[in-house]
């Protein structure tokens, strides 16, 4: 087992630091309201791999796999989700403008735990972590020879583990980044290029939904 926890690691470091949707959003959060935010949507994104977690344990991921459309039907309601929330920051800042607030002002509008929420959201919508748990955790779990749960839970924990050391660093590195990064025409610049890797990461999805369907 420990050979492969260390394997399961290795993959799982892999994946995580391949830029997905969660991590494109999280920057763009982050670098527009704050580390606060940030942090709420890091929080949802946990919960939603643990929903997906408890999942796999109860045997639903075998139910997913044995329905495509499922998957294929949260990849569509994922790209949708990932195009509202690339258009997102130009609606809040057009609010920010009418209500005079400063570039680089923490954003305290919406009602609380809305970006927790958000990032649950966008993980459950997210087809990168459906396939992680439908189709490469019971891969490790069937190589393991224990009993299913079991080495479920721990490959799911660490997994999860993993994922959210990575989404802190990039909130954290965000968070030192947005004062400077906020400031004039630069935080104009950096909503176009956040909307436009938005849309790409939801334009590749789709592209790849259409070429690979599950």
């Amino acid at each position: 087992m420990t050979l492969i926890w260390l394997e399961f690691l290795l993959v799982v470091a892999l994946l995580e630091l391949t830029p997905g949707p969660n991590m494109a959003w999280l920057a763009t959060l982050t670098l527009d309201k704050g580390r606060a935010a940030g942090m709420q949507a890091v929080l949802g994104i946990a919960l939603g791999l643990c929903l997906y977690l408890v999942a796999a344990i109860a045997g639903l991921g075998a139910l997913m796999a044995a329905q495509p459309q499922l998957l294929a039907g949260l990849r569509w309601l994922g790209v949708l989700y990932l195009v509202y929330l690339a258009f997102e920051p130009w609606i809040e800042q057009a609010r920010q403008d009418r209500k005079g607030a400063l570039p680089g002002e923490e954003d305290h509008s919406g009602y609380a735990g809305q970006h927790f929420m958000r990032g649950l959201t966008l993980n459950i919508l997210n087809p990168k972590a459906a396939l992680f748990y439908v189709t490469l955790l019971p891969r490790f779990v069937e190589e393991s020879g224990e009993h299913v749960w079991l080495p479920s839970f721990w490959l799911g924990l660490t997994h999860i583990g993993v994922a959210t050391s990575v989404h802190l660093a990039i909130v954290l590195a965000a968070g030192g980044l947005r004062p400077w990064l906020s400031a004039g025409k630069r935080r104009t610049y950096l909503n176009i290029f956040f909307t436009a890797a938005l849309l790409g990461i939801a334009v590749w999805l789709a592209w790849d939904g259409i070429a690979h369907p599950v």
